[in-house]
């Protein structure tokens, strides 16, 4: 019985790659390949102190350790584009891979809410940072970027994105 929960977490927290500019409340777990061929595990908070809509998304992969901390905060929260919600912000992120790799970025990002289709409502979210996190070239270790698609039907949401450090990642997401 362990087992399965560990398992049901894990599949439950597939990956943040791309999460939404606005902070929501979400458990869930993915995988990513061919990147790191490793399965995360992630955990967003949202949080509204002094009115500000802000929140944490925490992840953590496995088998090779690694784990990053991005805080974000929503600065326009409320556009419209074609007729869509569209919700841009700002993040800072910190990263650490095993063995002793650590960096950080700072950026933007934005979220693009897609036409309701039936019960399923989607959500396209993207980001773009600078800072350093070793990645091999020194090009490639100054950028961070994530592209993801979101599916919601509530409480779940599927995801699938890719970033810089995952060419393909996909995730199951429990909202509450």
């Amino acid at each position: 019985m362990k087992r399965l929960w560990i398992v049901v977490w894990m599949l439950a927290g597939l990956a943040w790659a791309s999460t939404p500019a606005y902070p929501e409340n979400s458990v869930g777990l993915g995988y990513a390949h061919p990147g790191a061929g490793a399965f995360t595990l992630g955990l967003q908070l949202p949080a509204a102190p002094m009115g500000l809509d802000t929140g944490l998304d925490l992840e953590l992969r496995y088998p090779r350790l690694g784990v990053s901390a991005t805080g974000k905060v929503l600065v326009l929260p409320s556009l419209s584009v074609g007729g869509q919600f569209m919700a841009v912000g700002a993040f800072v992120e910190l990263r650490y891979a095993d063995p002793g790799a650590f960096g950080g970025y700072l950026g933007g990002n934005f979220s693009w809410d897609l036409p309701t289709m039936g019960p399923v409502e989607g959500a396209l979210s993207g980001r773009l940072g600078v800072g350093y996190f070793p990645k091999g070239s020194l090009a490639a270790s100054l950028v961070s970027y994530g592209l993801g698609l979101r599916l919601y039907h509530d409480p779940v949401a599927l995801e699938l994105a890719t970033n810089d450090r995952d060419l393909f990642r996909a995730s199951l997401l429990f909202l509450w």
